[in-house]
């Protein structure tokens, strides 16, 4: 048997797959308008490319943005946003500035909205390759196949990796830093100290949330050091050493990378002016330690760089203690509680992705009993310690996770899904290797039924396009039956406005009043077509009916129709008229289109 051909072979179908599922989301990125956090992202970002100044939206480490704005810099883009108040008096006028940027100072906004996605493909691309890699070396062909394929056919992932945003990067960044970490652990070396460390360092600078990195990490090299030898001398110095070492790599992390990436962002930034904006935005913070540091640093040279980073680590605490204001399953509520994340991970994932969690987790359990000697023997650890990792992560992240009071996405569980599709790709690796060599006529059976699901998970993901964002699984009525229990960035983060421009023109709609859910300029996409609303201004259908001035034409988002008809008190339930009319469509299942004229 030629195993370099088969192994080749492997690697083209992997690359078929990640260059089908990035075909199909930058077919859906060419007609999805800019989402909520793009507009400022963007913006921001391309501060950071011209300005060297991070004065704007610095509760998100800069590198997803600094992509989009070095990509941008290609473009010649009128500035005069850099004129107006939001950059020059205001207090990070991050919305307005972005917005003033892309729509309102005559840049072509669609050619904007592609150029700055096109660096997030490539992070998706980098997650793909990392998936391939560890999948294979833990697992062999067979798992880093169904986990290439489980990672690029994700609804999820294929919805959220195309925007500028900083959840797939945060999912990337924890995968990479994870991976190089524990080649480090295992050979440390000055080389692999300078991956874990680089890539640690890009993982921080990704999303706020991979701080949880630090604790993850120390915990690994504890338990990598003992080896499950509690009782030994030996074990337990070898585990402080690597505590040691793995505290030089986070340190390196932040003080090769971390801090002059900062230190960079800040260099145009006028002292004076940073300290003015640290004390304006940390008023409402609690006194303590951290914010006096935070204060202290802001205007001392060099040094303010690193203040401005834990500014932002500040900013993430207190918008995640506030919480916010959502629809959750029939009721307008300020947190979803313990039940939320479980919930819409269960409700958003394809049902073929839970058959196959099913499979892998029952091939576990046999495959314990049958290897049940060598785990007696204590190789069950040293073995499997890639699995233990995983699992770790998953456990930490998932406790976390349950424990916020911050319930606005499925996309703030992106961190989990790599290694979820690892444990279970590899599972289902074993799964069908062992039966290959020991039962042929099952292996046929296992493989077929593991194909079947496997190409029904894809289906789900192309079936869905181009509204992957708002993919919700059969047990929610699909797509179409999602916004019955959540919305928001789970359904509808303002992606289909221009899709609404689009059918508006299509249908001849003379003019459309319009409740949109985003930070994308209507006008741009509906241009005379657009007549605000909102809900405070009809009374009921005869109202709407008689006084608007668009023929009864009526598009209200998704989040905002949900929010406004099931409110704890019915008086307060301004859109809930509208629940006795039909509505004419429904565009990309979050923006919902009446014609009412009676």
């Amino acid at each position: 048997m030629n195993f370099r051909r088969l192994h080749l072979q492997a690697s083209w179908v992997a690359v078929a797959v990640v260059v089908i599922a990035l075909a199909f989301m930058a077919a859906s990125s060419w007609n999805d308008s800019l989402i909520v956090d793009e507009v400022p992202h963007i913006g921001a970002g391309y501060s950071y490319a011209r300005k060297l100044d991070m004065r704007l939206n610095p509760e998100h480490p800069p590198l997803v943005k600094d992509l989009a704005g070095l990509a941008l810099l290609a473009l010649p883009l009128n500035e005069r946003a850099f004129t107006l108040p939001q950059w020059t008096d205001q207090v990070n006028g991050q919305w307005t500035f972005g917005r003033a940027l892309i729509f309102d100072s005559g840049n072509n906004a669609n050619l904007i909205t592609q150029v700055a996605r096109l660096p997030m493909l490539g992070v998706f691309l980098l997650g793909a390759w990392l998936m391939w890699t560890w999948a294979r070396k833990r697992s062999g062909e067979t798992s880093a196949l169904i986990a290439t394929a489980l990672y690029a056919f994700s609804p999820t992932i294929m919805a959220h990796a195309r925007f500028v945003t900083t959840d797939t990067a945060a999912a990337v960044g924890v995968l990479a830093a994870t991976y190089f970490f524990l080649q480090f652990l295992r050979a440390p070396t000055r080389y692999s100290f300078a991956w874990s460390a680089l890539s640690l360092g890009l993982a921080l600078l990704a999303k706020f949330n991979t701080v949880l990195l630090g604790p993850f990490f120390v915990i690994i090299a504890l338990l990598y050091g003992l080896d499950g030898k509690l009782g030994s001398h030996a074990a337990w110095r070898r585990a402080v050493r690597l505590f040691g070492l793995t505290a030089a790599v986070g340190a390196t992390a932040f003080a090769a990378v971390v801090w002059p990436f900062y230190i960079v962002h800040t260099w145009n930034y006028p002292p004076t002016r940073q300290l003015a904006d640290t004390q304006a935005i940390l008023r409402g913070h609690s006194d303590s330690l951290l914010k006096d540091a935070i204060l202290w640093a802001a205007d001392k040279p060099l040094i303010r760089g690193a203040g401005h980073w834990a500014l932002g680590l500040a900013m993430v605490q207190q918008r995640s203690a506030g919480g916010n204001t959502i629809y959750w399953m029939g009721r307008v509520v300020t947190k979803g509680g313990p039940g939320y994340f479980p919930t819409v991970y269960f409700l958003k994932e394809p049902l073929a992705w839970w058959l196959l969690a099913s499979i892998a987790l029952t091939a576990l359990i046999f495959h314990h009993r049958r290897r049940r000697g060598e785990y007696v023997r204590g190789h069950w650890w040293s073995n499997n310690f890639d699995e233990w990792v995983w699992l770790l992560w998953l456990a930490i992240y998932w406790t976390i996770s349950i424990r916020s009071t911050l319930n606005i996405g499925v996309r703030h569980l992106l961190p989990v899904y790599p290694f979820a599709i690892l444990l279970v790709s590899g599972r289902l690796a074993v799964l069908i290797e062992w039966l290959r060599a020991n039962d042929r006529r099952r292996w046929h059976i296992a493989s077929g039924v593991i194909a079947l699901l496997l190409g029904w998970y894809s289906f789900e993901a192309i079936n869905a396009w181009p509204a992957s964002l708002s993919y919700f699984n059969q047990i929610a009525g699909g797509p179409s039956g999602g916004y019955r229990f959540v919305a928001d960035s789970n359904l509808d983060w303002g992606q289909d406005l221009k899709r609404l421009g689009q059918w508006a023109q299509a249908n001849n709609v003379p003019a459309i009043s319009l409740d949109y859910f985003g930070w994308a300029d209507p006008t741009y996409y509906l241009k005379e077509r657009y007549v605000w609303t909102t809900g405070n201004i009809w009374k009921d259908a005869k109202d709407f009916a008689r006084r608007n001035t668009t023929d009864g034409w009526i598009a209200i988002s998704a989040t905002f129709f949900q929010e406004a008809t099931n409110r704890p008190k019915p008086s307060d339930s301004t859109y809930r008229w509208l629940l006795d009319y039909p509505t004419e469509t429904v565009i990309g299942n979050s923006i919902f289109v009446w014609h009412i004229t009676r």
